[in-house]
């Protein structure tokens, strides 16, 4: 996801960490899973901070991150705060094996993209 390299990352460790505890703990018949909720502007995220993530853009980067910023404020699928919750049952009751469970449509989209 363009401008959002640490963003990213933190998801990324996540992601290793828990495919990793998946396979260790696994030999305890514990399972560990991943929900992975797509853009939820509903939630109001952006709002747990006081600065606007548009001001921490360098102005070197402002006309490669305009049209990010478009594309964000006007999104063509988003995740319901509902989509996450019908994920986490999903996963809960999940005896296939898998991982990784998209929560919304733009998350359900991307990972079939992958």
């Amino acid at each position: 996801m363009p401008l959002a390299a640490a963003y990213t990352a933190s998801k990324q460790a996540i992601e290793g960490f828990t495919g990793s505890l998946a396979h260790e703990l696994g030999h305890f018949n514990i399972r560990a899973k991943l929900v992975e909720p797509g853009y939820a502007p509903t939630t109001q995220f952006a709002q747990n901070t006081s600065v606007p993530v548009e001001d921490l853009i360098p102005e070197d980067y402002a006309a490669f991150a305009a049209p990010i910023f478009d594309a964000f404020a006007q999104p063509t699928l988003t995740t319901r705060e509902i989509d996450v919750a019908e994920a986490v049952w999903r996963a809960v009751n999940d005896s296939t094996g898998n991982l990784r469970f998209p929560a919304g449509p733009d998350a359900v989209a991307l990972s079939r993209a992958a």
